[in-house]
C-alpha cells in the first residue's frame, strides 16, 4: 500500500481556466437560524448529533483563544454565528464554519483542554480567571449554560443533488487555509463516492503515471482521478466550469445507485493504467518535467476504451499523438474550455483507435 505522507504534485501550467469566477447558486437549498442555548449545543456534540467532518481543519485554538471565547459569553457580548448543514438521511448537523468555537465550548464543559490539561481560562476578567467550569458560582455556570449560540442550519431540498450546498460550503470556508474543490467533495461525499476514488488513487500504476509515490496531502491527486473517469464517460457532454463538472459526476457514484458505476469505473481505471504502464515511456502525460492535466485526461481517458490490438501498437501512435501540433495547442491552451475540450479527445481517439 502507498504511504500516505505529505508530497506535492506540481502540474504544467496551463491557460487559466478562470475557475474563479463568482457562479451563480442553484438555490436548492433552505436555511434558517436556530437559536441553541451552550446547554443543548454541548448535549448534541457529546451525543455525536454535530458532527466536525473530515476535511476541516483540527481545532488549532489556543487556551488563550478559548478562554476569550468563553469569557464573551460570561460578559454578555455578541459572539458570531455558526453554520451547520443538515444532512439526510441521518439529520446529523455537519459544521461547515464554527469548529474553534464549538470546540472551545466542549473543551471548557468537559473540563479538559485538547491536550488533556485541566481547561482553567486564562487572561481573562479576574472574575473568572484561573477558573475551572466546575469552579464557577452557580449563578455563572447557569449563565453560561444559558448564553445563545446562533446557528444557520442549511438544507439541502433535494436530497439526491449536492451542488448547492457544495457551493455554500465553499464560500462559507473562507477562514484560516481555504479548502479547494477536492477537499470539500470529500466532506459532501464520505459514503461510498470519495472512498471509491480515494481507493484507485492509491493503485500502483497510477502513482507511476503521476511520478510521485507519494499522497498529496490537499487531495489533488484524488481530483485528477475523478477528472480522468468523469471525462473518460462524459467528454461528449462537457461543460465548463470543469469544477462543478467533476462535483456533477462524483454524484453519480453515490450509494447504491452508484454501484454498478463504481464497479465499472474501477475495472476501466485498472486497465488503463496498466496499459498505459506496460506499452507507453516513463511518465508519458509530462511535459517539460511537469505533469500536464490535459494530456492525462485525454490520454489515458483514451487508451482505457482501446483494445488489445490497439493496445499493443500504442507506443507508436502515442509517440504521433504527441508531435501533433493542434494536439499540443489543446493540452497548453485554454485547456478547461468545451471547445478545445472536444478537440483534444477527438484528436486523441483519431489517433490512438485508428
Amino acid at each position: 500500500m502507498v504511504a500516505d505522507v505529505k508530497s506535492t504534485i506540481k502540474v504544467e501550467p496551463t491557460e487559466p481556466e478562470q475557475e474563479d469566477e463568482v457562479e451563480q447558486l442553484r438555490y436548492e437549498i433552505a436555511s434558517y437560524p436556530a437559536d441553541y442555548t451552550l446547554s443543548v449545543m454541548f448535549e448534541k456534540w457529546e451525543a455525536g448529533q454535530i458532527v466536525i467532518p473530515d476535511v476541516q481543519r483540527s481545532f488549532v485554538w489556543t487556551k488563550t483563544q478559548a478562554s476569550r471565547l468563553i469569557e464573551s459569553f460570561l460578559l454578555g457580548l455578541p459572539v458570531p454565528g455558526i453554520f451547520l448543514y443538515r444532512e439526510t438521511p441521518s439529520q446529523k448537523l455537519l459544521v461547515v464554519d464554527g469548529h474553534q468555537r464549538l470546540g472551545s465550548i466542549a473543551f471548557f464543559k468537559k473540563g479538559v483542554f485538547k491536550d488533556d490539561r485541566v481547561f482553567r481560562l486564562e487572561n481573562v476578567d479576574n472574575r473568572w480567571n484561573g477558573k475551572a467550569y466546575k469552579d464557577l458560582s452557580e449563578a455563572d455556570r447557569i449563565r453560561l449554560d444559558d448564553s445563545i449560540l446562533r446557528a444557520t442550519i442549511i438544507q439541502q431540498l433535494n436530497p439526491d443533488d449536492n451542488s448547492s450546498i457544495y457551493s455554500m460550503f465553499e464560500r462559507l470556508n473562507a477562514g484560516g487555509t481555504k479548502l479547494n474543490p477536492m477537499e470539500i467533495r470529500k466532506s459532501l461525499f464520505m459514503d461510498e463516492a470519495f472512498p471509491f476514488i480515494d481507493h484507485l488513487n492509491r493503485n500502483q500504476n497510477w502513482r507511476t503515471l503521476l511520478g510521485r509515490p507519494r499522497i498529496d496531502p490537499r487531495l489533488k491527486d484524488t481530483e485528477l482521478v475523478l477528472r480522468v473517469l468523469a471525462l473518460a464517460r462524459k467528454w461528449k457532454d462537457y461543460e465548463r466550469p470543469m469544477k462543478q463538472f467533476l462535483t456533477d459526476y462524483m454524484k453519480t457514484l453515490k450509494g447504491d445507485k452508484g454501484k454498478d458505476r463504481r464497479m465499472a469505473d474501477e475495472a476501466f481505471f485498472v486497465r488503463a493504467c496498466q496499459v498505459a504502464v506496460d506499452h507507453l515511456p516513463d511518465r508519458p502525460f509530462h511535459v517539460r518535467t511537469r505533469l500536464n492535466l490535459a494530456a492525462l485526461d485525454a490520454g489515458l481517458a483514451t487508451i482505457g476504451s482501446l483494445n488489445g490490438d490497439q493496445a499493443s501498437n500504442l507506443k507508436k501512435r502515442f509517440k504521433q499523438l504527441q508531435e501533433r501540433k493542434d494536439y499540443e495547442e489543446a493540452i497548453r491552451f485554454n485547456t478547461s474550455d468545451r471547445k478545445v475540450v472536444l478537440e483534444r479527445f477527438q484528436i486523441a481517439k483519431k489517433v490512438l483507435t485508428s
